[in-house]
């Protein structure tokens, strides 16, 4: 918690306003405002260095396992006939059935 004469200054700090003060006053101690795109332009992020490292290794190994993985071809798909039917089909003769007892059956 802060202390109340800290929030008494700053609710002071925000009614407070100057008169007559020059617009330049605004601009040499805010700095001039700057259109979005230029800053998108122009723009920096401080970084330290090992982490940009880092980023860098990262992206770099990305990208090698990307283009790997696009270098290796698939194997083609086996062909499959577009047209599938029971011409070719014979019914079986004799039905032949075994039961094997064993594992957890003799339990």
């Amino acid at each position: 918690m802060e202390p109340e004469d800290d929030r008494k200054l700053k609710k002071l700090l925000l009614e407070w306003k100057v008169e007559d003060a020059p617009r330049s006053l605004d601009e040499r101690v805010l700095g001039a405002r700057k259109p979005w795109w230029k800053v998108l332009i122009h723009g920096s992020v401080p970084m330290p260095v090992p982490a940009v490292l880092c980023f860098t290794v990262l992206f770099v190994a990305m990208a090698a396992a990307l283009v790997r993985s696009a270098s290796r071809a698939a194997p083609p798909a086996p062909a499959v006939s577009s047209t599938t039917g029971l011409a070719d089909f014979r019914p079986v003769h004799s039905v032949q059935v075994r039961i094997m007892r064993g594992g957890y059956a003799d339990n």
